[in-house]
């Protein structure tokens, strides 16, 4: 197969993908784009309290105690405030930024309002607390994590709106993405002497020759990153088919392992699982603790490896000892995450992935633009851009 036949072939799949999902991927894109900087958009949307009280921090135990009596029962994920004049956050049962749902949605991402997630039954259905960590004064109570909009977002980005089932869905759309990404190189290839047209419109270009030059230089210069998100969240829809599966430490990394509880001990508490975490992995960054409902259950601290890759350390509460650490830091696609929402990567790469999420959206109108112009003026689909007249 010559290199001429190879470019038809992938015109045509790169056309009928496009045609046939692109609202779907534009959309996929567009909350993609929102969910990057969602931390920072709730908050403007739905400030958080700030915590005014001047002091040393209340022990973790102390807080914990004050959530269990204002929120009840449940799984207790507390969240460690990262800058002065943070609450701490503590979520009881099982609230979700996915909002209410039906089953277990996506997993979560590393990130100031999600830390720890815990599993269980549907998710969704729980308090959320933040507590001034000097004085112990609960300052607001919330029963969903985000403010609507972003909770659409995410169950729109992570599942298209379909519960658990819907995560295969998107990641068929990642696949679509990625395929869209290959043939696109194949028909940006300039020919001989092209090359200085290729990474721009110029200005002399006219209809179908516009969106086509659009279409070309933005899929260039974004190409890297577009690739690098649409891949890694490929990887995040089938971690086993990517190899994620390696590292899933033989139980439930949301649940922890099983323990015996010891008759007649004292569980221990947070600050002290805090500790014995902090000495297993004494290099990452600790971000929250998961306090289970269950007796059977161990207590997990999160924590951030490299400012970005999540690790997990798991607590026997009644023998005082860590009897698993789950640390993915060490293999490339523990990164996928990261790459996937920007989050510990820096500003730059994040101010990408947003920007990459755009992207989507003017390829679908560039797209169909130049199949609708050149439908009315009888041309060729396939031209290449070399070949093609202005108009």
């Amino acid at each position: 197969m010559t290199f001429v036949q190879v470019r038809r072939l992938a015109f045509q799949v790169h056309m009928w993908v496009g045609l046939i999902l692109g609202i779907l991927l534009a959309l996929l894109g567009l909350s993609g784009s929102m969910l990057v900087y969602d931390d920072a958009i709730a908050d403007v949307l739905d400030p958080p309290p700030r915590a005014e009280a001047q002091g040393a921090p209340l022990p973790l135990d102390r807080i914990a105690a004050v959530a269990r009596q204002a929120a009840g029962r449940g799984t207790m994920q507390i969240s460690l405030p990262v800058a002065a004049g943070e609450p701490v956050m503590v979520r009881v049962g099982e609230i979700s930024r996915m909002g209410p749902m039906p089953q277990q949605g996506a997993a979560p991402r590393a990130g100031r309002h999600r830390r720890a997630e815990g599993g269980g039954p549907p998710r969704g259905r729980g308090t959320q607390l933040f507590i001034d960590p000097v004085s112990g004064k609960v300052l607001a109570t919330r029963h969903a994590m985000l403010p609507p909009i972003l909770i659409f977002a995410h169950q729109l980005h992570g599942n298209f709106l379909m519960g658990r089932q819907g995560r295969v869905f998107v990641g068929w759309l990642g696949v679509a993405m990625v395929v869209l990404g290959v043939t696109g190189l194949l028909l940006w290839w300039p020919r001989r002497g092209q090359w200085k047209y290729a990474f721009f419109v110029r200005r002399t270009a006219r209809g179908v020759r516009f969106h086509r030059e659009l279409h070309a230089a933005t899929g260039i210069w974004i190409f890297i990153v577009f690739m690098a998100v649409s891949i890694s969240g490929v990887a995040i829809a089938f971690p086993g088919l990517m190899g994620g599966g390696a590292r899933q430490p033989g139980f439930n990394f949301r649940e922890g392992p099983a323990v015996e509880p010891v008759e007649g001990a004292s569980a221990l508490g947070p600050d002290a699982a805090l500790a014995l975490a902090v000495k297993a992995l004494p290099d990452a960054t600790p971000t929250g603790i998961s306090i289970p409902a269950r007796h059977d259950r161990t207590i997990m601290v999160s924590l951030l490896a490299h400012g970005a890759v999540g690790a997990n350390v798991y607590v026997d509460p009644w023998r005082a000892k860590v009897v698993a650490v789950r640390d993915p830091s060490a293999g490339m696609l523990a990164w996928d995450r990261p790459v996937h929402t920007g989050v510990g990567m820096g500003p730059v790469w994040r101010a990408l992935v947003c920007l990459s999420g755009f992207v989507p959206a003017l390829f679908v109108f560039t797209g169909v633009m130049m199949w609708l112009k050149k439908r009315r003026q009888r041309m060729a689909m396939a031209v290449p851009l070399a070949e093609e007249a202005p108009g």
